[in-house]
């Protein structure tokens, strides 16, 4: 005898042809991809990208020369400024009132080398171009919210497509804001010496891409422009929630397709690439390594339910603060290593977020106001990351 809730065969069919369905909706279309890519050089012009953990140039572009010969023009009395910023997500809002706060001190330096990782990348564009573009920066931190950007997809989208969150709005936005004008001044800035470096993870090589942002500005072309729009946008696209970011490279004879999702699947912030060693040229100069962490490096108590949903989240998020802390740390020896002068802000106990819902842009405005008054009241900086103490 058949149990009663067992399915009628023509429901089983039905629920059968259903799944079937979904499968082959779910098989992406057939991609043009080699191992090759990675040794091509992005818009047929060297030195746009450098792949990280691998110090075989691949780009036929000494960067290190670059860098030398911009240190040798800074002068002996000169002092080089390094601006870390992290992953973080929404927590980006953080950095951003971190930089307002510090251009109101009237003690923000011009960086030297910038670099960011998911939405440090989307920051580090405006730290980039200088104290002009605060407003911008704040407006973007702070007057859309993120059910704007984000939205969940359809059951249909999610197992027809690559990602749980519709980010058409996102994408829109990181676009409308990378126009040519802002393009135009990324290139004046590089014709200086001065670097903009942003992370991708490559999931085909399973290596950290690091992209000159400022040379391939110098381009100019809408191919410049929009490779930069889709570098932005991928390394800010965390894996399995956001869709993966195809990136065209094509050298003019070979064209492949990369998939790149979020730079902080390798790294929560890095400085440079791990092999560019410059510092042995460079002691002449003082040097300041300034870290922004998007998030908190202290652990906090909170009472975890345990049903899977509040299980998987809460592991996630130690998962990530940890992997910021290793990254962290390392930045932390290689400045001590150096002689660097080290600097870090993280979110430090003392936000308290527990009646306020990430999703929404009062968390947002408030992280934004917790990062300005720190840095304008000048209670940011630590000298060493809270895993290791402070002196």
């Amino acid at each position: 005898m058949k149990p009663h809730n067992s399915p009628k065969p023509h429901a089983r069919i039905l629920l059968c042809a259903f799944l079937v369905l979904l499968s082959g909706c779910s098989s992406p279309p057939p991609r043009q991809a080699s191992l090759e890519s990675e040794r091509l050089n992005p818009l047929g012009v060297e030195g746009l990208r450098y792949w990280d953990g691998d110090n075989e140039n691949v780009s036929n572009y000494d960067i290190l020369a670059e860098v030398l010969e911009f240190i040798d023009d800074k002068g002996a009395n000169s002092h080089i400024h390094h601006l870390a910023l992290s992953g973080g997500g929404v927590n980006g809002a953080f950095s951003a009132g971190i930089l307002n706060g510090w251009s109101a001190t009237e003690t923000r330096p011009e960086f030297d080398v910038v670099s960011g990782i998911s939405t440090g990348a989307i920051v580090s564009l405006f730290a980039y171009l200088g104290s002009d573009y605060d407003q911008q920066l704040r407006r973007y931190y702070t007057d859309t919210a993120p059910s704007e950007m984000f939205k969940l997809n359809s059951l249909f989208r999610v197992f027809s497509g690559n990602s749980l969150i519709n980010t058409e709005g996102f994408e829109h936005k990181v676009r409308a804001a990378i126009d040519m004008p802002m393009l135009e001044q990324l290139a004046v800035e590089r014709a200086k010496g001065r670097l903009l470096l942003i992370g991708t993870t490559s999931l085909d090589n399973e290596k950290l891409a690091i992209w000159d942002i400022g040379r391939i500005a110098q381009v100019g072309s809408a191919q410049a422009q929009t490779l930069i729009q889709d570098i932005v946008i991928a390394s800010s696209s965390i894996p399995g929630a956001f869709p993966a970011k195809l990136i065209s490279i094509d050298d003019g004879q070979q064209h492949f397709d990369e998939l790149h999702v979020d730079g902080g699947v390798s790294r929560q912030v890095f400085l440079i690439p791990q092999w560019l060693r410059y510092d042995q040229h460079s002691g002449h100069l003082n040097q300041t390594i300034y870290v922004i962490r998007n998030g908190s490096l202290s652990p906090r108590y909170q009472v975890v339910s345990n049903d899977l949903k509040t299980i998987s989240s809460r592991s996630l998020s130690t998962l990530i603060r940890n992997q910021g802390i290793g990254d962290v740390e390392y930045i932390y020896f290689y400045s001590q290593h150096h002689g660097l002068d080290f600097q870090l802000a993280h979110i430090e106990l003392d936000f308290d977020a527990e009646e306020l819902d990430p999703h929404h842009l009062d968390y947002m405005r408030s992280l934004y106001d917790y990062g300005y008054h720190k840095a304008l009241n000048q209670q940011l900086w630590l000298t060493q990351p809270p895993s290791i103490g402070q002196q």
